[in-house]
């Protein structure tokens, strides 16, 4: 059968729901909060937990997720740890795609977040960059966390040396990722629930909006913004600006077709779907859009 077809990382995070082989059966005799479990994609580099909560209700912890448990594990050994590892540089990188709820929960905890263009080829690049453990997933759980060399001269403590061991320093690896959650999971005595409730994400959609030239629209370097048209990206500020200080959108062109990707978040499900929508329409008036409006 194809690779990644109702199965697999990305099929999860985005439908929401378990693996179609994933049978009856074995929802009702493992809904219990307690029993968990991962999904990894066809070639293996993209990983996201999942398990039913005590109302049987299917929960995602997604790439977000696991960034930030990972990071508030490094935080909190490094804090522990010999002085000398004080000025080592920890952060998070993430994309424009990533739920507003898991960077305001970073930056509450003290953590530094960057962001950069969508692909993993940026993460990376921006991870190794600018601190000496950079931690980046996407969404759809493709990620891993980089150590430099000045990390490596300054620690010397068995976890965090076991830690940088494991994590692969070249490319997200959902083995390695998928050990390195179930390690700090067992080290800090957690299960699914409890890590899942250190935040709840904000409601998001997407949509698409055809266009007559993509190469009209020009992002900033970390996509979030739009440098032209200047009187979209102005439209786009005052429909954030009236749904709320949960509230969030942005757009940016496809790197293949002539369409124009709508991002939204708002603290309802429904202030999400009329943000997508009015930020569509913006983007249909304002970009030279095509077909029904």
């Amino acid at each position: 059968a194809p690779l990644n077809v109702t199965c697999g990382a990305e099929f999860v995070q985005k439908s929401k729901t378990p693996p179609l082989n994933f049978e009856e059966e074995e929802t009702d005799s493992s809904s219990s909060s307690s029993s968990w479990h991962c999904s990894v994609d066809g070639d293996a580099d993209r990983v996201v937990f999942w398990y039913f909560n005590n109302n049987r209700n299917f929960r995602v912890l997604d790439g977000d997720k696991i960034a930030t448990l990972l990071v508030d594990f490094l935080h909190s050994e490094l804090a522990s740890s010999a002085a000398k590892s004080s000025n080592l540089r920890v952060g998070v990188v993430q994309t424009a795609y990533a739920n507003g709820s898991s960077t305001k929960y970073l930056r509450q905890r003290g953590v530094e977040v960057r962001f950069a263009k969508t692909g993993v080829k940026h993460l990376h690049h921006a991870a190794k960059q600018h601190f000496d453990v950079g931690v980046y997933f996407e969404a759809n759980g493709h990620g891993t966390v980089l150590f430099s060399d000045a990390f490596r001269s300054a620690v010397t403590t068995p976890r965090l040396t076991a830690f940088a061991a494991l994590a692969n320093q070249v490319v997200g690896d959902a083995l390695a990722d998928a050990l390195l959650v179930a390690a700090v999971l067992k080290l800090t005595n957690r299960d699914l629930p409890a890590w899942d409730a250190a935040y709840e994400d904000l409601p998001s959609l997407m949509l698409k909006v055809c266009v007559a030239d993509r190469s009209a629209l020009v992002t900033n370097d970390d996509d979030t913004r739009l440098v032209r048209p200047a009187p979209l990206q102005a439209r786009i500020d005052d429909l954030v600006a009236q749904c709320g200080p949960d509230a969030r959108a942005f757009v940016r062109p496809s790197g293949t077709e002539d369409l124009v990707r709508v991002y939204a978040e708002a603290a309802t499900p429904a202030q999400a779907t009329a943000l997508a929508n009015q930020v569509a329409l913006a983007v249909f008036d304002l970009a030279d859009g095509r077909g029904e409006r």
